[in-house]
């Protein structure tokens, strides 16, 4: 098995290009902001619901900035 780390957008492309050269199984280990949302296709009322409770639980309890930091790295870029 072939390991691949991408720490930088700009290698993404090169790293997929040589996993799918590769004859064999590859794992790609990308480097991402720890803030980052992954969006699927479809939202469920319960992930938003999941979501929601997250963010009220972190007001609460004094972690406004993680909420700043996730709106700061998903909305404005």
């Amino acid at each position: 098995m072939r390991g691949i780390r991408v720490e930088d957008p700009s290698e993404v492309s090169a790293a997929i290009q040589a996993a799918l050269a590769h004859d064999g199984a590859v794992l790609i280990d990308a480097v991402v902001n720890r803030h980052e949302l992954s969006m699927p296709p479809k939202i469920q009322l319960d992930q938003a619901k999941g979501f929601t409770l997250y963010m009220l639980k972190a007001v609460l309890s004094g972690k406004g900035d993680e909420i700043l930091d996730l709106a700061m790295t998903n909305l404005w870029r």
